[in-house]
């Protein structure tokens, strides 16, 4: 879901004429499961275990010249840090590596259970411009 947030980012960087914002693509995640509001700022009950394997972090970004879609991919590691088991299923997208703008929310199709340290899930979001 594109946040109001995320709807004002966009159109600062592709119509603004002051400075740009900074590109949006750092991955949080959460365990929390309620559906994804256009009006949220804040990824609800988003992991910030100090130096735990599931903080929010930059993805990789990949897109095809012409084409309508693009992705954000992160793989995340369960470390000792974490609070273990812990079951992902939901994610922000910020522009930032901390606070900063989410500009969007998904909902994960399946969940994800990472229940020892070096489990790992590869989360890939595809969004989708038209």
């Amino acid at each position: 879901m594109l946040t109001n947030g995320g709807r004002d980012h966009a159109l600062a960087c592709v119509y603004g004429t002051g400075a740009q914002p900074a590109a949006s693509n750092y991955m949080a995640v959460t365990a929390d499961s309620t559906a994804p509001a256009a009006t949220n700022t804040t990824l609800t009950g988003e992991i910030t275990t100090v130096g735990g394997g599931l903080l929010r972090a930059q993805a990789t970004y990949a897109h095809t010249s012409g084409q309508a879609t693009a992705t954000l991919s992160k793989t995340f590691t369960a470390n000792g840090s974490d609070s273990l088991p812990v079951t992902i299923a939901k994610i922000g997208i910020f522009n930032a590596s901390t606070s900063g703008t989410m500009t969007n929310e998904t909902l994960l199709d399946a969940t994800a259970t990472l229940s020892a340290s070096g489990d790992a899930v590869t989360i890939t979001d595809t969004i989708t411009v038209s």
